[in-house]
């Protein structure tokens, strides 16, 4: 399969009689089944043996795949890992583009040249090969818009002219795992605004959902639910159609974000008769091959209601007098006002394409693979939090806080970010993913604390402040280091960068004192790296004309390192095993420290160079320090699907245990548990190292809790288990 590809792309010329895109492959499930990891059992295909050869062809496609830096610890190659928030280009799409789109290109509003019909051939394949994908029916309609999935929301708000006495009376039921995309929109229409919880399995809330729904029926108000298919943080995924059919049920519109979801599941606009799709917003720019393209709005044709256009002009109207004007009939065309992004509608066209023909069972498995892989290395180290269920259904995605366990803090995501990137050549994303509130969620900050983290992003300029605060600190906003593994990558390389997280989560604290940060940005840089060799190496300034033709400055063009992994790997840990000698000659007393003169010093959760380099000396001197006081961070990140405590609060837990009478308990040695599957029972033991007190589902289920609890304690101390 892949060599036809590649003769089809890189070596044989295309056939000048075959200048269309190529057929589609059919929908290859059903996506009304919506399973958790531990439903699916044993079903998953080992996608190596199936799908390989056309993952090796995408990853060397990739434009960028191998291109180097040079950095503070010496060249590294780039390893892509934020596909997240923007997908890369493909050279076989670009090729297509580049040797029969341009030439035949032309504005698409007439067809009475031959560049002008082939171009508007192009775009119209482009539609129908997006109606198919996902599964469109003859009441849905595809809209190309500007801005990604945000110029969709805002375009199909326009349809539904909430103004006016309709807004007083509509309420929009927004998910847990909302972009800001989908929350301001429509909190800026004026309507009333409901955020849906998620539940203890880290889902959608469907109890909350339902009783939601039926309050503002009786209530009669327009309704409309804006749930993501995909956590863009998390990776957790939405049942769509379980939450479609409940919102058809009591008169609701299910509107999807699949910004996040869409390069990688199904997506059905009818795949049951309720569990349809009354419309799905979509960031084709995420998917492999996708930048340069447009965002989508994909709805039913009831929804446009509105008289005139979004985006009136142009190619909107079948005439224009000077007194009068008619919009045109169909929405398709009166919604896609002015010149269209032709070229970039072709190319998204040409990702949802590649993506039907790998098969969205084949990513999905593979995808599978990669969670377990991930969960499997990075749960096995106690300083690596991974934001989120562990068993919901969920992507490749993961949101991680590295511990830093002497402080009690957590390194700064920023550093963790840049340090991924210098050391191994990551490129992953610091910060709350455009998705505040659940990220306040996960972090486990509450509306007090977070009003006190919003006080230090305000400017308090005319404030009696301390210096240091009268601008915005934007140091001190939490948030969180995210790291995806795209479907198509290679094993050897999906095992670097597990290696690499782990290896930074274990030792890349021994770092901070080599670098500096900017309290008002947050941003962090190397102190040995100076920032004319830190700044980007091309503008498009360097680029002139003259009689003759177009002058480049800097012909230089991006390096491609051929170098193994494992080489990046072996420098990376001498770098961290040299780290203690070398920062002994660093002095961080000069550096910027967030320090203030009140309780605000409560609230600093992350370790600073400063601190770090007391911990090394300390470290050297083979005794834990006790100047410092151990941190109680401001706020309790949740872990996974069980709810999680750390020591302060055993002592709590063994009162309510105490109260149960009803269970007899036997008494028998803890030994230390290094997993969650040795439990043992006993009461009133003292025992050395760490401990794991699980309660059981039916112990909680008196207090309408449905999971288990599990308290990790690392202390010596008089224990009450049981199992």
């Amino acid at each position: 399969m892949v060599e036809k590809f590649r003769n089809t792309v890189d070596n044989t010329p295309f056939q000048r009689n075959q200048v269309m895109l190529l057929p589609v492959a059919p929908c290859q499930e059903n996506a009304d089944s919506f399973q958790s990891y531990e439903d699916r059992g044993t079903k998953h295909v080992a996608v190596e043996e199936t799908m390989l050869p056309i993952f090796e062809f995408i990853d060397e496609n990739v434009i960028g795949g191998k291109t180097s830096f040079e950095g503070p610890y010496g060249q590294r190659r780039v390893i892509y890992c934020d596909y997240t928030a923007s997908g890369k280009p493909l050279r076989f799409i670009e090729r297509y583009i580049r040797e029969f789109v341009y030439p035949f290109y032309a504005n698409t509003h007439t067809t009475t040249s031959v560049t002008s019909r082939q171009t508007t051939r192009f775009r119209q394949e482009a539609r129908e090969i997006i109606k198919k994908c996902v599964n469109a029916g003859q009441d849905d309609v595809v809209v190309f818009t500007g801005s990604g999935a945000t110029g969709a929301i805002h375009k199909l708000i326009h349809a539904l002219q909430l103004t006016g006495k309709v807004v007083d009376k509509t309420v929009v039921f927004v998910g847990p795992f909302e972009h800001h995309s989908n929350i301001l929109p429509w909190k800026e229409t004026g309507a009333k605004i409901i955020r849906i919880h998620d539940n203890d399995q880290g889902t959608v809330n469907m109890k909350m959902l339902e009783a939601q729904l039926r309050k503002y029926r009786l209530a009669e108000y327009n309704m409309y639910v804006a749930f993501s298919a995909a956590s863009n943080v998390t990776g957790i995924q939405t049942n769509t159609v379980a939450v479609a059919e409940l919102c058809h049920k009591y008169g609701a519109l299910s509107f999807w974000d699949y910004a996040s979801a869409g390069p990688y599941l199904k997506i059905d606009m009818n795949p049951t008769l309720t569990g349809y799709k009354d419309a799905v917003f979509l960031s084709p720019h995420k998917f492999v091959g996708g930048p340069g393209t447009p965002g989508l709005l994909i709805a039913k044709k009831r929804l446009f209601r509105n008289p005139v256009p979004g985006g009136c002009g142009g190619g909107t109207v079948l005439f224009v007098t000077r007194d009068t004007h008619l919009y045109l009939k169909d929405i398709e065309e009166r919604e896609e006002g002015g010149t269209p992004a032709i070229v970039e509608s072709v190319r998204a066209g040409m990702v949802f394409q590649l993506k039907e023909s790998v098969g969205t069972k084949t990513i999905e498995d593979r995808e599978e693979e990669l969670c377990r892989n991930a969960f499997q290395v990075w749960g096995k180290n106690p300083k690596i939090t991974i934001l989120g269920n562990e068993k919901a259904r969920r992507l490749p995605i993961f949101s991680l806080l590295i511990h830093h366990p002497d402080s009690g803090k957590i390194l700064h995501h920023n550093f963790v970010s840049v340090l991924l990137n210098d050391l191994y050549g990551i490129q992953a994303r610091g910060g709350c993913a455009c998705a505040g509130p659940y990220a306040q969620d996960l972090l486990g900050i509450n509306e007090t604390i977070a009003k006190k983290f919003t006080w230090f992003l305000e400017s308090h300029e005319n404030e009696d402040v301390e210096l240091s605060c009268r601008e915005p600190l934007e140091i001190m906003k939490p948030g969180f280091a995210r790291v995806n593994l795209p479907y198509f990558m290679d094993d050897e390389t999906v095992h670097f960068v597990l290696e690499a997280v782990d290896m930074i989560a274990t030792h890349g604290w021994k770092l901070l004192p080599q670098y500096r940060f900017d309290p008002h940005t947050g941003a962090w840089e190397n102190r040995y790296f100076s920032a004319d060799k830190a700044k980007p190496p091309f503008s498009l300034h360097d680029v002139t004309y003259d009689e003759i033709g177009v002058v480049m400055k800097n012909t230089g063009k991006p390096l491609e390192l051929d170098v193994r992994l494992e080489d990046i790997a072996q420098a990376a840990s001498k770098i961290l095993k040299d780290a203690v000698e070398l920062n002994k000659e660093i002095n961080t007393l000069d550096d910027e420290r967030v320090e203030f003169k009140d309780d605000k010093n409560q609230l600093i959760w992350f370790l600073q160079p400063q601190e770090a380099q007391f911990y090394l000396a300390a470290e050297t001197l083979k005794h834990k320090p006790n100047t410092f006081v151990r941190t109680r961070l401001p706020f309790k990140p949740r872990k996974s699907s069980r709810a999680t405590r750390r020591w302060p609060e055993i002592k709590e837990i063994q009162e309510y245990l105490k109260k149960l009478k009803e269970l007899e308990v036997g008494e028998e040695d803890i030994p230390q548990l290094p997993t969650v599957n040795n439990n043992t029972t006993a009461m009133n033991k003292k025992i050395d190292g760490d401990h794991r007190f699980i309660i059981p589902r039916e112990v909680w289920k008196p207090q309408g809790k449905s999971e288990e609890l599990i308290a990790i304690g690392k202390k010596r101390s008089k224990v009450c288990c049981i199992q």
